[in-house]
């Protein structure tokens, strides 16, 4: 190996041999090892040492560089001003590289450059000054440093384009980063306008002790966990917005034993508004606003749960509300839909609870008190308020609503129990008329009981032709001959003996029984008229009812005209009968079927007039022969009677639109006589005869 590395070092100094070749091999070890490379120049800046760490740095061997000038290891930029720093130093003794480290460019034996590190030193030695260079490639560390600015670039871009909120707090809960997102949503220019504000201060009031809360609970935790929580953000025209947080623990609290945490926020205002509007669905009646029955149910569990609770539980259904829809429209019903749930709302008390079920019947729970008077009075003063005239569409009309009540804790203790035992209550009202009000008792819980059994009674009568039918004589007020007569229904149950009409069609028309028993009463009917004509009797006109709920089944005229070609009967012979309500107030397609019915052949009636909300210009579209007046009316003639404005108005209108009027329950001469004055033609009535048998029946045709 040539003499390369013994630089400084000469027989002058008194060393021998051995001592020569030890320091030599010293100083060879230390300059082989260096990873670094290692230069030493003159004066001249001639290159005096040159390593092999050098070698593999610049790619040249020490041969080809020794006593070269060192700026032939220099880019262009650098050798050219060499040799001036090198004569400046020597004759002004200020160095610009000498004693110091730079980051400077090396040029290599292909060509290329490349970045490295120079410390220079200098030192005089027996043959003269030397300069000592110290080369570590910074290659690695640009290429790593590149790729850091270009990943922190990237995390700048990725970060600024986020449309959710990224912040970070100090320990104070102070901001101390935000990005673009957030300076949007808080509507600040720069960050600066946030940047070591308190969080806090852009926290709805309401939520920061939560935010406070979780962050501690957040703080006690591995630093890997993240929280999930949902808060208020306040914008800067005070608009408060639902926001979702994934929070962390940040690296940096650690060391420093203080709360660091970086947070992500999403905008979930929209998301939060539409589950309480769903939620809101599902508790509470869109028409109305008012709870729904799962919304009442839950409410009256929670007053039920709490210990000693008492009050009431009032069901409310509208009488008639049908002819509302029928007569003017299904918008105005939704009208008079809203106004009596606001006068029934608007009459209660603030801790009582008030709910629509369907589509004409309220709920309402009564808080704080049993007691049935102070119930009654508050449910009276609800019928009262329902009962004010309603004006829609320019249109004035009068409600009335019956209402069953139940107590707790006399008559339940679950909203199952309460609710189902104001219903019973209700049934019973309605059953007796309008406006009427009926509490709960244990004679009505064995009738409720009872509703499945008289189901499957009256399907057991329709399938075993258990049935019976009576038929009521009309007679001619003028003479007294008979005009004709009602076909009524009968039922004697074998274990429960007579069940009164007024006891299992209003359950039929309830239950969707109603039409098959009005059928079986036609083709029964129209059977029996057979059979007397066969047996040459001569029968006069036989009316028989008709349900509304038979006007809408399908096929209804159908099923009349194969009834009469079965038992040839013609459709003059029979009348039938049809409620005012059922026949006023009908759907386009039910006019159509009733004109459809008359040109048939049938003879229409009116029947139980003046008791509904018809208006009276509409008899005037009907093709109806008759006009029957109800019974209640009738009952109010006494002996002293002498006028009755309902019975002389309805006789007026009748004739004014040629109909043959017929007086229902006449029971006394008094309200014959004084029928027959105003010139009703027809009465019938227990003062005549009682509904009879057919075999009475026939025994009374033979007789004329």
């Amino acid at each position: 190996m040539p003499n390369r590395y013994l630089l400084g070092i000469s027989e002058d100094q008194g060393l021998d041999a051995e001592q020569l070749r030890i320091a030599y091999d010293l100083q060879t070890a230390i300059l082989e090892a260096a990873v670094d490379g290692v230069i030493v120049i003159d004066d001249k800046g001639l290159i005096r040492l040159f390593n092999q760490g050098s070698e593999q740095l610049f790619g040249y061997s020490a041969d080809e560089v020794l006593g070269r000038n060192v700026a032939c290891l220099m880019p262009d930029k650098y050798a050219a001003h060499h040799d001036g720093y090198m004569h400046n130093y020597h004759h002004s003794g200020h160095a610009k590289v000498i004693g110091i480290g730079r980051d400077v460019e090396g040029l290599r034996k292909n060509g290329t450059q490349f970045p490295m590190h120079l410390s220079v030193g200098r030192t005089d030695t027996s043959i003269g000054r030397l300069y000592v260079g110290i080369c570590h490639d910074l290659s690695d560390y640009k290429q790593a440093l590149h790729k850091l600015h270009v990943a922190e670039q990237r995390y700048r871009e990725i970060v600024e384009s986020q449309t959710e909120l990224i912040i970070r707090l100090d320990s104070h809960l102070r901001l101390t980063f935000i990005n673009p997102a957030t300076c949007r949503f808080f509507q600040c220019q720069k960050p600066d306008q946030l940047l070591g504000s308190s969080l806090l201060d852009q926290v709805h009031e309401d939520d920061r002790l939560i935010l406070k809360r979780q962050l501690t609970k957040l703080n006690a935790t591995t630093r890997d966990e993240a929280q999930t929580m949902r808060i208020r953000m306040l914008r800067l025209n005070g608009e408060a917005r639902w926001f979702e947080w994934r929070v962390r623990q940040m690296l940096e609290g650690e060391h420093f034993g203080s709360w660091e945490f970086q947070g992500f926020g999403v905008d979930i205002t929209e998301q939060v508004r539409a589950r309480e509007q769903m939620d809101f669905l599902t508790s509470h009646d869109p028409l109305t606003g008012l709870l729904n029955r799962q919304g009442f149910t839950d409410q009256l569990n929670q007053r039920l749960n709490a210990s000693g609770w008492r009050g009431g539980v009032v069901l409310l259904n509208l009488d008639c509300f049908d002819i509302i829809n029928e007569t003017l429209s299904h918008t105005a019903g939704d009208m008079a839909l809203k106004m009596a749930a606001e006068r029934i709302s608007h009459s209660l008390a603030k801790t009582d609870l008030c709910a629509r079920l369907n589509a004409d019947e309220f709920i309402v729970m009564l808080d704080g008190t049993d007691r049935a008077e102070d119930l009654s009075s508050v449910t009276h003063r609800l019928q009262s308020r329902l009962s004010e005239p309603f004006s829609i569409a320019q249109q004035p009309f009068n409600l009335t609503a019956c209402a069953g009540i139940s107590i707790c804790p006399d008559n339940g203790l679950t909203s199952e129990a309460l609710m189902r035992r104001a219903q019973a209550a209700l049934r019973e009202a309605k059953s007796t008329g309008r406006n009427e009000l009926v509490f709960f008792s244990e004679e009505l819980e064995t009738r409720s009981r009872s509703a499945a059994e008289l189901e499957l009674g009256i399907r057991q009568a329709l399938d075993q032709d258990l049935f019976n039918l009576v038929y009521q004589p009309k007679y001619h007020l003028h003479d007294d001959s008979l005009q004709g007569m009602e076909v009524l229904i009968r039922w004697f149950h074998p274990e429960w003996g007579p069940v009164s009409p007024a006891r299992f069609i209003p359950f039929a028309e309830t239950n969707g029984l109603i039409v098959r028993i009005g059928q079986w009463v036609f083709d029964k009917a129209c059977q029996q008229w057979r059979e007397w004509v066969d047996a040459g009797l001569q029968v006069p006109l036989m009316a028989i009812n008709i349900s509304s709920r038979q006007l809408e089944s399908w096929g209804f005229k159908e099923n009349l005209m194969n009834t009469l070609r079965t038992y040839s009967v013609p459709a003059c012979a029979i009348e039938l009968e049809i409620t005012e309500g059922a026949a006023l107030n009908h759907t386009h397609e039910q006019m159509e079927l009733i004109l459809a019915l008359r040109a048939e052949g049938f003879r229409i009636a009116i029947d139980d007039f003046g008791t509904g909300y018809s208006s009276l210009s509409q008899l005037s579209s009907l093709p109806a022969s008759t006009l029957k007046i109800d019974r209640a009316f009738v009952s109010k003639v006494l002996p002293t009677s002498a006028e009755e404005p309902v019975i002389e108005a309805i006789i007026a209108l009748g004739h004014s639109l040629n109909l043959e009027i017929v007086a229902e329950g006449v029971e006394n001469e008094a309200q014959r006589d004084f029928l027959k004055s105003l010139g009703c033609e027809v009465a019938q009535g227990f003062l005549y005869s009682k509904p009879l048998e057919a075999e009475q029946f026939r025994e009374l045709l033979r007789a004329l």
